[in-house]
């Protein structure tokens, strides 16, 4: 497992290179996005800042939505080598779910603390405080963690010594 461990960091690595430049490059929010998106009279899209209790409508694209975009695609990366695991349960998929997994945890949460709303991170779930009530989420991030960790002890990387010797 550690030679596949290798070649499956070098794989995320190139991974996340390209996620990073799809993320900036591209808005691939308008793909998943349900509500309609603005557009400025010089043709940029105009997005929501929040800060604080308020919100603002902006003409550049806030901090925040790149790191949703690169987000959504790391997620949309994890599900797709978790399937080809499932499908063809080869190693390195199995390695590199489990690394896609923990990027995807934290780009999350490199997300969820740009938006500049109050975020309460609860088991499982997180309560996201923006204008009017309070919005509950499944939180993804905490799942593909706990997959990462399960996996991890499916293929012995990680070991609790039981006892005290």
């Amino acid at each position: 497992m550690r030679s596949e461990l290798r070649y499956s960091l070098v794989i995320a690595l190139i991974l996340v290179i390209m996620t990073t430049i799809v993320s900036i490059a591209s808005p691939i929010e308008l793909l998943f996005s349900v509500e309609p998106r603005l557009i400025a009279p010089n043709g940029n899209l105009v997005y929501v800042v929040y800060d604080n209790d308020s919100i603002y409508w902006v003409n550049y694209t806030p901090l925040y939505i790149y790191a949703w975009r690169f987000s959504a695609v790391m997620f949309l990366l994890w599900i797709a080598t978790v399937i080809i695991y499932v499908v063809k349960p080869l190693k390195t998929a199995d390695a590199l779910s489990m690394i896609l997994a923990v990027v995807f945890a934290a780009s999350e949460y490199i997300y969820l603390y740009s938006i500049g709303a109050k975020v309460m991170i609860l088991p499982l779930t997180y309560i996201l405080y923006t204008i009017g009530k309070p919005l509950l989420f499944i939180d993804v991030g905490q799942l593909a963690l706990i997959y990462a960790l399960w996996r991890a002890f499916k293929n012995s990387l990680i070991s609790i010594r039981r006892g005290g010797k």
